[in-house]
C-alpha cells in the first residue's frame, strides 16, 4: 500500500511540474509577435504631432508618443475650453489623420493619461530590444485605457 502511494505521489509530482513549463513557454511565445521587429520610436514625428495639435485653439499642453505605427497623443485643455472638449479632440484627430495617414491615432484629454504619456515621452528610448518591447507593451496598455 505504501509503495502504491509513493509511486502515485511521484507520478503526480512529475506531471504537475511539466504543466507549468508548458504554460511558461506559451507565455513567451505570446509575447514575441508584438516585438518581432524591434519597436522603433519616431521622435521627429512626435514633435510634428505636438506642433499640429498645439496650433488648435484651446489646447494648453500636448504630450505625444509615436511607436511603430501607433501615435498616442494627450492634450491638456483648461477653463472654459473644457466645454468644447469633444470638438477639440475631433479637430486634433482629423488634423493628425491628414498629417499621418499610415498611423493609428489615439487622442485623449484624460489628465492621468496625459501625465503618463508625458512621462513616457520624456524618457529616453532604450537600445535593448527587451526594454524596448516592455516600453511598447506599456504604450499598448495606455492605448487600451484611451479607448475606453
Amino acid at each position: 500500500m505504501r509503495t502504491i502511494l509513493a509511486v502515485l505521489a511521484l507520478v503526480l509530482a512529475i506531471t504537475g511540474c511539466t504543466g507549468k513549463n508548458n504554460a511558461q513557454t506559451q507565455q513567451k511565445n505570446d509575447a514575441e509577435p508584438l516585438c518581432t521587429p524591434a519597436p522603433v520610436r519616431h521622435t521627429e514625428w512626435e514633435e510634428q504631432a505636438k506642433a499640429i495639435a498645439g496650433r488648435v485653439d484651446g489646447i494648453d499642453e500636448v504630450a505625444a508618443v509615436h511607436i511603430d505605427k501607433d501615435l498616442n497623443l494627450a492634450i491638456k485643455v483648461s477653463n472654459f475650453n473644457r466645454f468644447r472638449l469633444e470638438s477639440i479632440e475631433k479637430e486634433v484627430s482629423g488634423k493628425l489623420k491628414e498629417a499621418f495617414p499610415d498611423s493609428k491615432i489615439h487622442v485623449t484629454s484624460d489628465k492621468k493619461l496625459f501625465m503618463d504619456l508625458q512621462a513616457m515621452s520624456g524618457a529616453p528610448w532604450p537600445t535593448d530590444v527587451k526594454e524596448a518591447c516592455q516600453k511598447k507593451k506599456a504604450s499598448k496598455k495606455l492605448e487600451k485605457k484611451m479607448k475606453g
